[in-house]
């Protein structure tokens, strides 16, 4: 027995929660994680919003450019760490994830607090897996952005 594909419509909203995801993890990142380059170090240093904001844009590009099996990874990871949110969270991520960078600053804290309590849930192995991830999408999103700077 063959299950239908996704539909358009779900296929989206998976995809504006996984960069959502991402770039609220980035703004976690931000606070806590240092990727090993001039430009990634500068911003991840900084806190606060205009870093968060920053944090978004490198995260959407960034996980273009990872491979494929690593994008599916990461978004496995991530359903998996939304399970453990009730169904009012949920709902209220999503309404937040719709908004993507126009979301206030409230709502991005708001987002970025969802996001860590669902992390809370996995194994060290995969939180650890999913960092990772994370910085990779990072730095290769300053690379193709330092890149195209002359």
């Amino acid at each position: 027995m063959t299950t239908p594909p996704p539909s358009s419509s779900s296929r989206g909203t998976w995809l504006v929660i996984g960069i959502l995801a991402l770039a609220t993890v980035a703004v976690i990142v931000a606070r806590m994680y240092h990727v090993p380059s001039e430009s990634a170090s500068d911003l991840l240093q900084r806190e606060g919003m205009p870093a968060a904001r920053q944090g978004i844009a490198l995260s959407q590009q960034g996980k273009a450019l990872l491979p494929p099996e690593e994008q599916r990874e990461m978004d496995a990871i991530y359903a998996e760490a939304f399970k453990t949110l009730s169904s009012e969270e949920h709902q209220r991520f999503l309404t937040l994830a719709r908004k993507g960078t126009a979301a206030t600053d409230s709502e991005i804290a708001d987002s970025a607090a969802l996001v860590e309590k669902a992390l809370q849930s996995l194994p060290q192995e995969r939180t650890t897996r999913l960092w990772a991830l994370v910085g990779k999408s990072v730095r290769l999103a300053q690379e193709q952005t330092s890149a195209g700077k002359p």
